[in-house]
């Protein structure tokens, strides 16, 4: 995987004496890959652009040549002198790495934390903003898939001035993908897990077409999941030679997806509860409205020992008139009460523990006085009518 050569930086980064130092490791580095091949000789290894890789083939050159028994001893020091220079390169870009993206994994967590309380086409707008803006990516994408189509959703590039970002927006703009065009989406859906590629053009699971009008040299990619079914996916890269997307980009983005798949969720469910509350509201108008109507009718208590329904007639004398004696939160339990919810469910709706709805049911029962949740609320609903007809 790549090394991310080129240094990711963040706001953080920007001043003082790391992004210098980072520079200073990358072009040392570099000086001992051609002092080793200069060293080893031919046949080279084959070139490439990627500075670790290219650390790990002189190193295993420079390894075999000090196990070769014919030769001498100078050169073997020699050797052994490289080697030794190649192995601090390395163990110094890990650690450089190991610092990033525990960096940057602070960053996602700030992310989360500000989208949490977030409506879900609020955390589609921004997550792609925040991804580039925290996390030092150039481009990031989230999208949803729909029976077996990848829907990109928003698209956001930092610097989206040039003509080829243009096209690259129109092209995403409406864009419905089928996932038999996209092996590696489609292996992202499938597994459920996050993957990377670092050569897009010659992937041959990429979707070619999006690459070509991307340009992308690489990318990241993390699967958002709800309920043990990939629902989404986050894309992110760094264009035109920022640096390399690397293992630590996949990490970070794979603890972003995981923590956005329960950012979403809450947010779903919240706009479920949403729902509800506004179903309530109906439904207490109709039940009042009901109530209204049969107020004209004189009723007759039915002439047996036990009764089906509560005795509406009696009133506790600090409620007499109003129902305005009960509290706030009671008014809430009672809310949930009449869409059936159980008092698990309520609880965590209102964010209280289960015995503290008990509470609360007994005191609205007391004050009400019913013995059964469909009372309580019917007895609530006459009461609130009762208000609205007397002006108390």
């Amino acid at each position: 995987m790549g090394d991310c050569s080129a240094p990711n930086q963040t706001t953080s980064d920007v001043a003082g004496s790391g992004v210098r130092s980072d520079t200073w490791l990358i072009d040392r580095a570099w000086d001992h890959v051609h002092d080793g091949l200069d060293f080893l000789g031919p046949p080279p290894p084959e070139p490439t652009s990627d500075l670790a890789e290219m650390l790990n083939a002189v190193r295993t050159g420079l390894e075999r040549f000090v196990t070769r028994p014919e030769i001498a001893d100078g050169r073997r020091v020699d050797a052994c002198r490289l080697l030794f220079d190649v192995h601090n390169d390395q163990s110094a870009l890990l650690a450089r790495e190991s610092q990033r993206t525990a960096h940057a994994l602070g960053h996602v967590r700030e992310v989360i934390e500000d989208l949490l309380d977030s409506a879900t086409d609020q955390i589609v707008a921004d997550i792609p903003v925040r991804m580039c803006r925290d996390l030092s990516f150039g481009r990031a994408m989230i999208s949803s898939i729909r029976s077996a189509v990848w829907v990109p959703r928003h698209l956001h590039i930092e610097s989206d001035d040039s003509p080829e970002n243009n096209t690259f927006l129109d092209y995403v703009h409406g864009a419905h993908i089928p996932l038999s065009h996209a092996p590696l989406e489609t292996e992202i859906v499938r597994t459920r897990t996050s993957t990377m590629t670092e050569r897009a053009t010659n992937d041959r699971r990429t979707f070619k077409e999006l690459v070509a009008v991307s340009r992308s040299d690489g990318y990241v990619a993390a699967p958002i999941v709800s309920r043990g079914r990939t629902i989404g996916i986050l894309h992110a890269d760094r264009p035109q030679g920022r640096s390399e997307v690397c293992a630590g980009d996949l990490t970070v983005v794979s603890a972003l997806g995981e923590c956005l798949s329960s950012v979403l969720e809450r947010a779903k469910l919240q706009e479920r509860l949403e729902i509800s509350a506004a179903h309530v509201d109906r439904v207490f108008g109709d039940i009042v409205s009901h109530l209204g109507e049969a107020a004209t009718f004189p009723h007759r208590r039915p002439a047996t020992a036990e009764r089906s329904v509560p005795d509406l007639g009696a009133l506790p004398d600090k409620a007499a008139g109003a129902p305005a004696f009960l509290t706030p939160r009671e008014r809430e339990v009672l809310a949930h009460i009449s869409t059936g919810a159980t008092n698990a469910q309520i609880a965590r709706a209102l964010v209280i523990s289960e015995e503290t709805v008990k509470s609360h049911l007994k005191q609205i029962s007391k004050k009400l006085g019913t013995t059964t949740r469909s009372a309580a609320v019917a007895r609530f609903a006459q009461l609130t009518h009762q208000s609205s007809v007397h002006g108390t």
